[in-house]
């Protein structure tokens, strides 16, 4: 017990020490602000510019695509990609507020909580599986044994993620905030970003074992030989996956992988698929980066012929989320409403 105590004042102490380190002065601060840039430019966001432009040369060729197939006739790429109906809707205006709001919060409060979450999963993870169990990370790997552990922590995180996924939408202590992203009652690329900061905690918290574990095992392994996986500082799969869609996935566009690869990798038409209210595609399609998860565990729905889709949220009463405070505020209240509820019951 007094290891535990330990271990939860250390985590605080860290998260602290993360949290308010952009608070300290204002040249601390300003520093904070100024890595906001570095969304467009570091690989690892969504908005960096590859993927922004791949997403843009995908909608080029789907457009190009239908123009030729004669099913569209007399829109511009203009009118096709970017149609006014959708990206002046209030739902997207909503999402732009928010999305402006959370990627300023995301540099000043969630990469430090979440650097004190990760830090606290390596040591957990440290403790069991080397202090505890006495296993030593290895000194070294072969290439090939380099790529079969990249693709092993790949399976094991896209796991957590796709389960992590479903408990925030089968638990109703969690769906209040999950319901925010459901709320669009349209997709643009800005949807992505609307997501709760306790949905983002949520998750990073449950993957923190698997980032220890993958921190612990490579402890000893040089960093030249981990890079056979990356490219650019990323997952090789992370960033294909990247240019292939990732801002479509949140759109009126549809893209599917096809029948073959639709079986292995998320393609777009899955999550717009996912966000659909109707009955058919209820509790669908929850995997990340891979679709094996959901033909596992019985939630996949194959991305056929394009579909129209309805999104949004079927029981949300007038005026839910209607501004960037409600998006924010009224999950915390209604999470206590429910687990008041939960508790009367169990009284």
């Amino acid at each position: 017990m007094s290891l535990m105590i330990e271990t939860f004042i250390w985590f605080v102490d860290r998260v602290g020490e993360y949290l308010f380190a952009s608070f300290l002065s204002w040249p601390s601060f300003l520093a904070a602000v100024g890595q906001i840039p570095q969304v467009f430019i570091n690989f690892s966001y969504g908005l960096a510019w590859p993927y922004l432009l791949s997403n843009v040369a995908l909608a080029w060729g789907i457009y190009a695509f239908a123009k030729r197939a004669g099913r569209l006739t007399g829109v511009s790429f203009q009118e096709f990609a970017f149609p006014a109906r959708l990206y002046r809707h209030r739902s997207t205006l909503l999402d732009f507020r928010f999305a402006a709001i959370d990627i300023v919060l995301t540099f000043l409060l969630y990469v430090p909580i979440m650097t004190g979450i990760g830090l606290l999963g390596v040591k957990g993870i440290s403790w069991v599986l080397v202090g505890h169990l006495g296993w030593e990370p290895p000194r070294s790997l072969s290439p090939t044994a380099i790529v079969i552990a990249a693709a092993g922590f790949l399976l094991l995180q896209d796991l957590i993620n796709y389960w992590t996924h479903v408990l925030f939408h089968k638990v109703p202590a969690l769906w209040v905030f999950h319901r925010v992203h459901h709320s669009a009652e349209v997709l643009t690329p800005a949807t992505a970003y609307r997501v709760h900061p306790v949905e983002l905690i949520g998750f990073a918290m449950l993957r923190a074992p698997v980032v220890g574990f993958s921190a612990v095992f490579y402890e000893n392994i040089l960093g030249r030989d981990q890079q056979i996986t990356m490219i650019f500082g990323v997952s090789i799969v992370g960033f294909v996956l990247g240019l292939l869609g990732t801002h479509l996935r949140h759109s009126h566009i549809w893209f599917s992988y096809g029948s073959v690869v639709n079986r292995l990798f998320m393609s777009p038409a899955h999550h717009q698929i996912h966000h659909s209210v109707d009955p058919r595609h209820w509790n669908k399609n929850f995997g990340g980066k891979l679709s094996i998860w959901d033909s596992l565990f019985g939630t996949h729905y194959h991305p056929g012929d394009p579909e129209v889709l309805r999104v949004g949220l079927l029981d949300a009463p007038p005026r839910e989320f209607e501004t960037v405070r409600s998006l924010y505020v009224r999950p915390l209240a209604s999470s206590v409403h429910v687990l008041t509820r939960f508790l009367e019951r169990r009284a």
